[in-house]
């Protein structure tokens, strides 16, 4: 057996270990996980696996295919948390596979070995694995597209036939698409005019080569695509698109951001690989040749195409700037590679951004758990919230910390002054101990830290949705969104429909589900023959004629439930 495939098993093996285990340890949290966790509860509560749903009816914010995947492994393994987050812990897997492989074929060994540690041993890219949204698998999908356009870049420049290349990023670019939509293209494609301008003369397919691309990416869509235009029309698809035009526009109010909030995202949230790859955001290394010198000018179009496409962008989420890690990873690897090979030293100023950067989060996780203990967070927390009712009952209620749940990022954060101390005086110059120290550091934050969180922010209520959500009783959300009462209240197709579902669509044209919104609404006031209950908020203010049609009967965390009066 080969050097290269014992490395592969064992790094195999690691990544188990890091993204299989505690991945149903907590409920999915409100809105993603659950969001699409539920379209894939639905596709096989209907059978229908043509089109994603939520309520049961068309769900056009997404493409199929994250849903696919979870709908597959809730096949396997029940629908549950392990089975939604499931699809993404193999994607983890063979991602660290990939960039092993990659970096092994173009640089070295340990340059390989280095970038999966570089992108497992940072905070948020050590965590996103073990989660249930879709970004970990299409910004894989993204990065390999981008690869086998660099390959075949690289076979022109070496006088070689590139069309397998081409057919491969046509096939990842189409998946790409499948999996979180248009926006796929929009990356892909201003990567490849930038390499166009830079080096015209290689990264210009040809025409052959661009329809191999077309076809391929044509025909991998139209798994989906033309199978559905052809069954049910255009309408869902323009919906799709119209959504997308959305996002790009900017129009979902409480998802717009300062320009500079990726900046801020990528400096906590990927250290210490940002840190590290600091030096290489504007250059090459200048021991970089060859194949890797084209590869770093890839990884750096990579970054900054997708840093500017959603700094631009005014919709703004912590998901959107993920695929920046990769490439991030990829530069900081070569600053622990060379460290390693002697053939560079990394600056000592580094130490400072990386105290900016790792010292606050490690601070944070030892000192939350320690205020929310219950002979603290009166005393400590009330008074600075006394002017927010849902977060003061949200972060006050219930009796789940110890205190003791920060003594990882006490030990973190110990670990982290004294490296940095060490690094700055020159004491040392291998970064791959902080790497490690970094993805111990996410492992604990999943396993001590998340659970009792996800507890504090909505343990009480899903609870209470789950004893709610019974046959012959209608259970609904009011002035709050949430779809832990799909998933989790285990809705069927039949509570779906009723007297509300006649004129929704005319009386709700712009809701995304309008039955649901139609259902909503008549479960406040018209005639029906089953026990009516809804959960608000807390901070709901409610009306005179809200009380003499309802009553409360309990208060589930922040949240209080009430039950209709019978007329």
């Amino acid at each position: 057996m080969s050097r290269k495939t014992i490395i592969h098993l064992l790094i195999t093996l690691a990544a188990i270990l890091l993204y299989v285990p505690f991945l149903g340890s907590f409920h999915l949290f409100d809105w993603d996980e659950i969001n699409f966790a539920e379209g894939a509860r639905e596709m096989l509560t209907t059978g229908d696996w043509g089109r994603v749903q939520i309520a049961f009816e068309p769900f056009w914010e997404k493409p199929p295919l994250f849903i696919w995947m979870q709908a597959i492994s809730m096949k396997l393994f029940g629908i549950n948390e392990f089975a939604a987050r499931f699809p993404n812990a193999v994607a983890g897997i063979i991602s660290l596979n990939v960039f092993y492989h990659i970096g092994r074929k173009h640089v070295g060994h340990f340059f390989g070995l280095f970038f999966a540690l570089a992108y497992a041993g940072s905070l948020a890219p050590g965590l996103y694995f073990k989660t249930g949204i879709i970004d970990p698998v299409f910004n894989l999908f993204i990065f390999l597209a981008v690869y086998q356009w660099f390959m075949a870049e690289l076979e022109i420049m070496n006088s070689n036939n590139a069309r397998i290349h081409y057919l491969l990023f046509g096939i990842f670019a189409g998946l790409a698409v499948l999996t979180k939509g248009p926006v796929a293209l929009l990356i892909v494609g201003i990567l490849a005019v930038i390499r166009l301008v830079q080096n015209g003369r290689n990264a210009w397919p040809g025409q052959l080569n661009l329809l191999v691309a077309f076809f391929a990416f044509t025909f991998t869509i139209g798994l989906w695509l033309g199978i559905e235009t052809y069954h049910r029309g255009t309408w869902f698809l323009a919906e799709f698109f119209r959504y997308q035009i959305v996002l790009l526009q900017g129009q979902i109010e409480w998802h717009n951001q300062p320009w500079y909030y990726h900046l801020v995202v990528l400096f906590f949230l990927c250290t210490p690989a940002v840190i590290f790859a600091f030096p290489y955001l504007f250059r090459n290394p200048e021991r970089a040749t060859g194949n890797s010198a084209l590869l770093f000018s890839y990884m750096r179009g990579l970054f900054w195409t997708v840093l500017i496409i959603f700094s631009i962008v005014t919709t703004k989420i912590i998901h959107y700037s993920s695929l920046c890690w990769i490439p991030l990873a990829f530069m900081a690897a070569y600053a622990l590679y060379g460290a390693f090979t002697n053939r560079i030293s990394i600056s000592r100023w580094l130490s400072i951004p990386l105290l900016l950067s790792l010292l606050p989060l490690a601070v944070f996780f030892a000192v939350a758990p320690y205020l929310l203990t219950a002979e603290n967070r009166d005393v400590l927390l009330a008074p600075l919230l006394k002017n927010d009712p849902f977060a003061l009952r949200l972060l006050t209620k219930g009796d789940l910390w110890s205190g003791f749940e920060g003594i990882p990022a006490l030990l973190f954060l110990i670990f982290a002054v004294v490296w940095i101390f060490r690094f700055a005086m020159g004491w040392t110059k291998q970064a791959a101990p902080l790497f490690i120290a970094v993805l111990i550091f996410a492992q604990c934050i999943y396993i001590f830290i998340l659970p009792k969180a996800e507890k504090q922010l909505q343990g009480e209520v899903i609870g209470a949705i789950e004893r709610e959500s019974i046959e012959n009783q209608l259970f609904e959300a009011w002035h709050y969104k949430t779809y832990a009462i799909l998933f989790y209240g285990k809705v069927s197709p039949e509570t779906m429909k009723g007297p509300w579902s006649e004129g929704a669509k005319q009386a709700f044209p712009n809701e995304t589900a309008p039955n649901y919104t139609a259902r909503k609404h008549w479960l406040m006031a018209k005639p029906t023959n089953l026990p009516v209950k809804i959960i608000t908020r807390c901070d709901y203010k409610v009306d005179t004629d809200f009380y003499q049609s309802f009553r409360k009967i309990a208060e589930p965390g922040p949240y209080i439930i009430w039950e209709r009066l019978k007329p």
